[in-house]
């Protein structure tokens, strides 16, 4: 006689797991995912507790390889440790909000790539993004053309942020603070969650995601203290506004780690520059009167074309494709 017990499914194999992290470490590799493999990537990693860790080691084979290339002509592999998974401080909820389509913008990214020796460079080129751990427990998490110089030393850590736009998750050690120079401008922490960019004009600007930072803005002055929600910029001869900013605008400001770029509040000729650190086709402003229209929303920032001819649709202006990109411009 038959019985209706239910089948049991045997549990997935240590290997198998490598096997279907190999898999998907290298789906990551040729480029980015999209949206419903990035659901089913986080899927899959939150399905069993063992997956992750298989994760992160599929991707530090890939980073081991890549890693030369990746930090440019100055690399030399006897200023790294040997590579390791993701340090305690990079938990579940750190490596799945990274998402895959920020894995998948660099193959570094996600995984420990060893101590920094003083001076090594790290870059991204236009377009690309990418996060690094060090082996203290920190990340940073590099925007589209930046340069960042760590340097770990015994009783500090320091990052030189020589060009671009970094998110900084700082791990918490009250006898090693973490400084980033910009300039004169010089950002001090113990632990926390703050972005720092540095713009054509010479500005810099500080925002604070999760925790507080000082910052010293070369003026001689008292450093400024700021909390989560404020936000900080100090311009050439000193000058230093400050304002509060809600969490979600926060978030929506570092979207370019998962490929967004926020626009709400933002004139078509500001759009146009922005777009213009991601990539190589030009919006091109004809008139004033144009440039000075208002956009809003969250668009991709590999697609200037889609955001131009989105801007043009909901604007009444004429969007004209040209070899460079795209030129807008009244009817």
């Amino acid at each position: 006689m038959k019985t209706n017990a239910p089948h049991l499914k045997h549990p997935e194999s240590a290997s198998e797991i490598e096997s279907a992290a190999a898999s998907w470490a290298a789906r990551v590799d040729r480029g980015k995912l999209s949206f419903d493999e990035q659901a089913a990537l986080e899927k899959w990693l939150g399905a069993d507790t063992r997956r992750l860790g298989a994760y992160a080691r599929a991707l530090a084979v890939n980073a081991h390889f890549d890693r030369a290339a990746a930090l440019g002509p100055g690399f030399s592999p006897e200023d790294f440790e040997e590579v390791r998974p993701p340090s305690p401080a990079l938990h579940r909820r750190h490596f799945l909000f990274a998402g895959g389509a920020a894995v998948a913008a660099s193959i570094a990214a996600a995984v420990g790539v060893g101590m920094f020796s003083t001076g090594t460079a790290v870059v991204t080129a236009k377009g690309d993004t990418r996060r690094i751990a060090l082996t203290e427990g920190s990340a940073i998490t590099l925007n589209t053309d930046s340069h960042i110089e760590p340097r770990l030393e015994e009783r500090l850590r320091q990052v030189d942020l020589v060009r671009g736009e970094a998110l900084f998750d700082v791990s918490r050690d009250p006898n090693r603070p973490f400084v980033v120079h910009a300039g004169d401008v010089r950002v001090r922490v113990l632990g926390t969650s703050f972005s720092m960019r540095r713009f054509d004009d010479g500005s810099v600007e500080v925002a604070v995601l999760e925790g507080h930072v000082e910052v010293d803005a070369g003026s001689g002055l008292h450093p400024y203290r700021l909390r989560r929600g404020e936000r900080l910029r100090v311009f050439p001869g000193g000058d230093v506004r400050t304002e509060h900013v809600s969490h979600a605008a926060l978030e929506r400001s570092v979207g370019w780690r998962r490929g967004i770029i926020d626009l709400h509040g933002m004139t078509l000729a500001q759009a146009a520059a922005e777009y213009a650190r991601y990539s190589d086709r030009r919006i091109v402003i004809a008139d004033q009167a144009v440039g000075a229209m208002k956009v809003t929303g969250v668009y991709s920032t590999s697609d200037p074309l889609g955001f131009a001819r989105a801007a043009a649709l909901s604007l009444g202006i004429q969007a004209t494709p040209t070899a460079e990109g795209m030129r807008l411009d009244s009817r």
